[in-house]
């Protein structure tokens, strides 16, 4: 409690600091609605100056809400600001002595704090579940109800209490149960709401609730013992309304702080939010005492309350099990998702590691085959000058299949080696560009490569290492086009960077093999090594990318890397 205090105390000093012209208006105005109540005697006039400075109070009050609203917002401060009008409207029939005077005024108050509520529940939330401002209205109904219920209950027959008749008690009672709602719901779900930043507006507006329940409890209090048209206890009384109304402006003026941090936040309360079904319960239970008591009497609206109390908690459950549900459903699919993204990665260090393992123990062997190769290509060099006609056919086959041994062998060796990543930045379109020539060399005659690059594309990585990904996956894709093929290198900026999309016309790849495409030394080709992908993928993560292949069968295949974008200069 000391810190609430000091905190309110901080505030004050600061509005007298920010709006010392608006605090003066505000206190002046309530000094006038304290002390002109002593002297109403003395002229007819007093007493009209005294209403005029509660309406002057309301309404100014309602332009700051509606000023707050308008500029800085939530929306929910122009509801406060007719909450607030309320306030003051509800003296309009006394002023005027109208014979509805006793029962609008109170009526009148029920509509401001419907106002109230409405504004709390059109604040904006921290949405946990989608039906959270509907449990929310339904808390509030469920506790007003649960109170109101029990006090009919403990009234019974009595027709009337002092000065008050049956119906007089049941408006105020109404008042009183509807204030008790929405401070309820304030102090239930105030860490829910949104806008940390406005914890101080949303300090006075509570406070103003706590002013209204007082005014709503002290007031009937006053009528039925007769004091309060007797005695200044009933202007005492009414000074609790106006209090409330200031708080509302003191809501509106409210500056919007630094907010909180996350670890500072106060969670909310598990047993709280029970509050509004455990009192529910207890007056169900109290009804069925009154029920089944020997000699209880059993009326229609004791039975009324009771049906209705039983509907707004089932429905108020009912709501939650189907939240419950639906987020039993999206954690499901999310673990789901979550799952498959896991396994894609544990698939993806398992390869690199397959990748480096099989290739380092293979390192050894290569060495002594190279060697061995090399010999055997020194011979068939040395054979080929005297080889006759028939003989050098057959030498050129050897020669060719030595060489082709030996390109396989420096391909492993260099799968073995961690290749340096140099990254820099690349305008990929001028890039490109530059390679254009290069790529399409790499292509079969009659093949044709298409570039559509957006322009002004940067990215961040090794020029060395694009090319070397580039080249494999346009190897790849010359193999699988027909003659007269056509391949697409398609860059565009993406979320995660940028990302260049090499899509071909070919056969596509079978679905079963698509989950091991990426796999050291898987191949469907007759003399491929299964290394080319494997170092792709291996060679985009080592430039903090990502690759990701789709494949329809007899229309193409498409391999869509993302790589960053560069850091921006500081």
């Amino acid at each position: 409690m000391m810190v609430q205090r000091v905190g309110l105390r901080a505030s004050m000093a600061a509005f007298w600091r920010t709006h010392p012209a608006v605090l003066t208006g505000f206190t002046l105005l309530l000094l006038c609605n304290a002390l002109l109540p002593l002297v109403y005697g003395s002229h007819r006039l007093i007493k009209v100056l005294d209403y005029a400075s509660v309406f002057a109070m309301a309404f100014w009050a309602t332009g700051l809400a509606w000023r707050r609203a308008h500029q800085e917002g939530p929306s929910a401060f122009a509801l406060l600001g007719v909450g607030a009008a309320l306030g003051g409207l509800r003296y309009v029939p006394t002023l005027l002595a109208c014979p509805c005077a006793p029962w609008a005024g109170p009526l009148l108050t029920i509509l401001g704090l419907l106002s109230l509520g409405t504004g709390f529940l059109v604040w904006p939330h921290q949405a946990r579940m989608p039906r959270d401002r509907i449990r929310n209205t339904l808390d509030g109904i469920a506790l007003g109800l649960s109170v109101f219920t029990a006090i009919w209950v403990a009234l019974g027959s009595v027709e009337g209490l002092g000065n008050l008749s049956r119906g007089m008690i049941l408006i105020y009672l109404l008042q009183v149960c509807t204030c008790v709602s929405l401070l309820a719901l304030w102090l239930l779900q105030e860490t829910h709401l949104e806008h940390l930043e406005q914890a101080q507006a949303k300090r006075f507006v509570r406070g103003a609730l706590i002013f209204l329940l007082c005014h709503s409890v002290l007031t009937p209090l006053l009528r039925i013992t007769g004091t309060y048209q007797q005695s200044y206890l009933g202007h005492g009384a009414e000074l609790l309304n106006q209090l409330a109304i200031v708080y509302l402006a003191l809501a509106a003026l409210s500056p919007a702080s630094l907010p909180q941090p996350a670890g500072e936040l106060r969670k909310p309360a598990s047993m709280r939010a029970l509050i509004p079904s455990l009192a529910a319960l207890a007056v169900l239970l109290l009804i069925a005492f009154e029920v089944f008591r020997p000699g209880g009497a059993v009326s229609k609206p004791m039975l009324g309350f009771g049906l209705a109390l039983m509907a707004t908690l089932m429905l108020r459950h009912g709501l939650l099990i189907l939240d419950l549900e639906g987020l039993s459903n999206s954690l499901e699919t999310r673990i789901e998702a979550r799952t498959h993204e896991l396994e894609a990665h544990h698939r993806e260090a398992v390869n690199s590691v397959r990748v480096r393992m099989m290739a380092g123990l293979a390192a050894g062997l290569v060495h002594d085959l190279n060697n061995l190769l090399g010999i055997l290509r020194l011979r068939l060099g040395i054979l080929r000058e005297t080889a006759t006609p028939e003989q050098l056919e057959e030498v050129t086959v050897l020669q060719e299949a030595s060489e082709r041994a030996i390109a396989m062998t420096r391909q492993i060796l260099m799968s073995s080696r961690q290749q340096e990543v140099v990254p820099i930045r690349l305008a990929l379109a001028d890039w490109m560009d530059s390679r254009r020539a290069l790529l399409e060399a790499t292509l079969l005659p009659g093949q044709s490569l298409s570039l559509d690059m957006e322009p002004g594309l940067d990215v961040f990585a090794d020029p060395r290492s694009l090319d070397q990904i580039l080249q494999n996956l346009i190897s790849n894709a010359r193999d699988a086009m027909g003659a007269m093929g056509t391949l697409l290198i398609r860059a565009r900026p993406c979320s995660d960077g940028v990302a260049v999309a090499v899509q071909d016309d070919g056969p596509g790849i079978p679905p079963q093999h698509m989950a091991t495409l990426f796999e050291p030394f898987f191949t469907t080709k007759p003399s491929g090594t299964g290394l080319g992908l494997a170092t792709v993928q291996n060679l985009v993560h080592q430039n903090h990318g990502t690759i990701q292949v789709a494949s329809t069968v007899n229309q193409g295949t498409t391999f869509t890397l993302t790589l960053p974008v560069p850091p921006r200069e500081t």
